[in-house]
């Protein structure tokens, strides 16, 4: 059965390979195509299946995959063996069928269209060969036959190899396509490949047909047509000389162009407004940039294929996510666990949750926006972000969405802001701009208004209730518990803390408000003021209990001082061995004193968010550390914030007696609030800390059940895990269940995650795929003044040395090991060359030829469209190319 646009979509799908299935999309779509049918993968297997073809060339696979027969000489073993071999009378008769569906065309196109499951992908642009201009039934056997056999050619095989494709799941199907006698013809992206940007479109246009293109055998005139309205933004003309048009059965030929079409446009601005007007069409229906051939014959615009622009290194049109660590980096630096990581992205969807909740948003809404409260977090290279167009988002629930969000930038820290343009697009669900949806913002702005008056009552209940709670569950024998029962306190951990979180989270988004607005008055009222006014008027504020770990060490190094042998003690063990030597000493009391310490605060340790670090009440050699250091520094009294109280009262008098009236009342009741807000945010912090202290413990005694188990081969890898496969193990939900594998998966992973990204990442659709996570060192700008010997138009950037390899026919030396390719133009079969080479100099072609396009997708930098190149450069020159410049330097001759 033959692939036609009549095929159902699964039939066509499975038999028509990559182009033709495209062929088939387009026909869907309306999109004027030449009438077309095809040989689906089918008629190739059952050709191998006639006369023992299929282990006959199994075999010479074999060899070519031990190593023992060169790619090269089995694409001449196996054409052979496609050329000797009769065409099966399946084939034979469905090409009767097919000649007579395409309304007895007497000239068409034979194009291979890779099948095999492989080729979804890999790009097997220019691998596979098309014949073009075939005439009669033998002819067009003939031409099917060898495009298949193109599937075995060097290149392809080569190509395979090296990719890892298995060499022998080949499938071929073949297009058969009315071919036309063009006008003109060409290519257009609907991209800028070579900007790599969505501004533009880009049109490639020769006379004839546009294998000269394609091949690079011409040169081309080149259109920029502005992406959102078609219009023609900038055009380069070049002298075209020669048309490619049809020569014998399967060949084309170069003919002279008429004088008078040589350095004129090659296409009318009505025919760049249809490429325009069906390029749109066609990506809008394929959903990302599109490389489209197209043909004119006799004023008709025709499509010919298109596929996606492969040679992007970055995604242009994914929905964008924006990164940011600025902030979130004091508390997960560096690499972050998986366990942690999900620990983190769970509890933060949750606490906004609640937030909404308090505001008053309806439940129904709180859904709608679980798209991106539950994405408030990301992990790149193993390290924790803000996915801040969600955060933008969550603000948006609050009237003045421009002001808050300047809040938000300044109390997290943001590098940069968002332009106001981005910022807009970003609002969240549409439903908050109707009617009912402005009225609910000004329900929630109410009810947060509220809070400003009622927020310390809220945290002050808040941390009495805490404090019961904590008390219990630290109380608890964690350590010894089974890991089905620890599951089972976390869920009442999750319940009864994490869920009860509204007043810190509340109190968070007031201390963004007052904050942010403290530091906009101060900028507009206070700007003739001292820069630090404002650091000045908050310092001093005193009741903060994340202080009190510290000062609580502070007193027993003042005890420890005041005994000379407990001092000695200390400052000469080693601190891991401090709390056994302090157990086995005389010194009882201070000992009980160091046991109560480690009973209270026994959950810090630093990078505290981090589950997977090692808290005092594991290991409290950190404790004797900081002891160690407080007696030798003579640290040991708690420090008096008398100056900070000075310092503030200073400020406080500078403010009164710059501002008065209304900015002065004001300013001070902003200050009021910023004040309070922020010591409660540190005090409801560190309520956090204790219960990421509990949840450490839980999850460490849950890796050692797991370890007893068998199913960890060490109790800390539980942190390699996430929380829902943690959750997974005792609630049976795990799709498979090799923890050990996954471990050392992850393992692996997380050791190619050396270098630091930066701190602001954008990145488009797939968020580990096409985009970069860290920006290339922008290379210092040339000297204009440089001279050079050679100048064309830059391909794919770098700049390097190297020894020069002309190579202008496939009969010449082609010994490659690492020189410079130079020759007079390159088709697709000159890639598997490429790998051999540092880097390209074409004297033809354009930029947006395939081989252009495939050296910018393999990194060798190239530069092309280079005059008198080959005149000027010999084997065994030394020159300096710079890819991104275009310049070519003599060094030695």
């Amino acid at each position: 059965m033959l692939v036609t646009k009549k095929s159902t979509s699964l039939f066509a799908k499975n038999e028509a390979g990559g182009k033709g299935y495209n062929l088939y999309l387009m026909s869907q779509a309306g999109v004027p195509v030449p009438e077309w049918v095809v040989f689906g993968k089918r008629y190739f297997n059952d050709f191998l299946d006639t006369q023992n073809l299929r282990f006959r060339i199994s075999t010479i696979v074999d060899q070519v995959m031990a190593g023992t027969l060169s790619p090269a000489q089995a694409e001449k073993d196996i054409l052979a063996i496609f050329d000797s071999t009769a065409a099966t009378q399946f084939l034979s008769e469905s090409l009767d069928q097919a000649l007579a569906q395409l309304n007895n065309a007497s000239v068409f196109s034979v194009r291979s269209s890779a099948a095999d499951e492989d080729s979804v992908s890999h790009s097997f642009a220019g691998q596979l060969s098309s014949f073009l201009y075939v005439s009669g039934k033998e002819d067009i056997l003939n031409f099917i036959k060898k495009c298949w056999a193109s599937a075995f050619s060097e290149r392809a095989l080569v190509y395979r190899q090296e990719n890892g494709i298995d060499l022998k799941k080949i499938s071929v199907s073949v297009v058969l396509q009315r071919m036309l006698d063009p006008d003109k013809s060409g290519v257009l992206f609907t991209c800028d490949p070579v900007a790599k940007n969505l501004q533009h479109f880009v049109v490639s246009s020769v006379y004839g047909v546009g294998e000269g293109l394609v091949s690079g055998a011409l040169d081309a005139d080149s259109f920029w047509l502005n992406a959102t309205t078609g219009a023609l933004d900038k055009k380069e003309i070049v002298e075209k000389s020669e048309q490619m048009k049809k020569s014998s059965s399967g060949h084309c030929q170069l003919l002279p162009v008429d004088e008078t079409l040589k350095n004129a446009p090659s296409l009318t601005d009505a025919e760049l407004h249809d490429l325009y007007k069906w390029g749109m069409k066609i990506q809008n229906a394929y959903y990302r940039p599109q490389d489209i051939e197209w043909a004119i014959q006799d004023g008709k615009l025709y499509i010919l294929q298109t596929r996606p622009v492969t040679n992007l290194e970055s995604d242009l049109v994914g929905y964008p996510n924006l990164w940011d660590n600025s902030n979130i980096i004091e508390s997960y630096g560096g690499l972050t666990s998986p366990l942690s990581f999900s620990f983190a992205l769970r509890n933060y969807k949750a606490v906004y949750v609640q937030f909404c909740e308090v505001l008053g948003v309806p439940s129904e809404i709180i859904k709608d926006m679980d798209s991106y409260l539950a994405y408030m977090l990301g992990s790149i290279n193993g390290r924790v972000y803000y996915n801040l167009f969600n955060w933008y988002k969550l603000v948006g629930v609050l009237p003045g969405f421009k002001q808050n969000r300047e809040f938000m930038e300044t109390m997290m820290g943001v590098s940069e802001s968002l332009t106001d343009e981005i910022a807009n697009r970003i609002k969240p669900h549409p439903s908050w701009d109707t009617p009912a949806g402005k009225f609910r913002k000004m329900i929630t702005g109410f009810n947060f208004i509220k809070y400003h008056f009622t927020i310390q009552k809220v945290v002050d209940d808040f941390l009495v209730t805490f404090h019961r709670d904590y008390d219990k569950y630290r109380a608890m024998p964690l350590k010894r518990m089974r890991g089905d029962q620890l599951i089972q306190v976390y869920a009442e951990v999750e319940r009864n803390m994490l869920g009860r979180w509204k007043a810190p989270i509340i109190n968070d988004f007031l201390c963004m408000v007052h904050f942010g607005l403290l530091k906009k008055l101060t900028n507009k009222w206070l700007s003739e003021l001292d820069s630090t006014i404002q650091n000045d008027l908050l310092a001093g504020e005193g009741g903060l209990e994340s202080a009190e770990p510290t000062k609580a060490l502070l007193r027993l190094a003042s005890v420890a001082s005041k005994t000379p042998g407990l001092r000695a003690l200390i400052e000469t063990t080693d601190p891991k061995e401090g709390l056994e030597a302090l157990n086995q000493s005389p010194y009882e009391n201070f000992y009980h004193l160091v046991l109560d310490y480690l009973d209270k605060y026994g959950f810090r340790c630093m990078s505290e968010m981090k589950l997977e670090e090692i808290d005092l009440l594991t290991d409290p050699s950190y404790l004797f550390v900081c002891l160690k250091n407080y007696l030798k520094a003579g640290k040991v009294e708690i420090h008096d914030d008398a100056h900070e109280k000075s310092l503030r009262a200073q400020a406080e008098a500078k403010v009164a007696g710059h501002l008065t009236g209304f900015r002065q009342k004001m300013y001070f009741w902003v200050l009021k609030h910023a004040r309070k807000a922020v010591k409660n945010r540190e005090n409801t912090r560190f309520a956090r800390t204790r219960i990421y202290g509990i949840a450490r413990t839980i999850f460490q005694a849950i890796g050692e059940d797991l370890a007893s188990l068998n199913a960890l081969e060490n109790p800390r890898d539980i942190f390699w895990l996430t929380i829902e496969e943690v959750f997974g193990i005792y609630n049976g939900t795990l799709p498979a269940y090799n923890l050990n594998n996954l471990v050392q998966l992850r393992k692996k992973e997380y050791d190619g995650f050396t270098e630091d990204t930066d701190p602001r990442i954008m990145t488009r659709g797939a968020a580990y795929w096409n985009n970069t996570f860290v920006k290339p060192v922008e290379e210092a700008p040339l000297d204009p003044n440089a001279t050079y010997d050679l100048k064309g138009l830059p391909c794919c950037p770098g700049v390097l040395e190297g020894v020069v390899k002309v190579i202008l026919n496939p009969g010449d030396n082609l010994d490659l090991n690492g020189e410079i390719l130079v020759t007079a133009r390159t088709d697709p079969g000159w890639v598997p060359l490429y790998p051999a080479i540092s880097g390209l100099l074409v004297e033809r072609g354009s930029l947006l030829s395939h081989s252009a396009i495939v050296a910018r997708e393999m990194g060798i930098p190239a530069v092309v469209s280079i005059p008198n190149l080959t005149k000027t450069l010999k084997t065994g020159m030394r020159i300096r190319m710079d890819g991104k410049a275009g310049t070519i330097e003599i060094l030695s001759e």
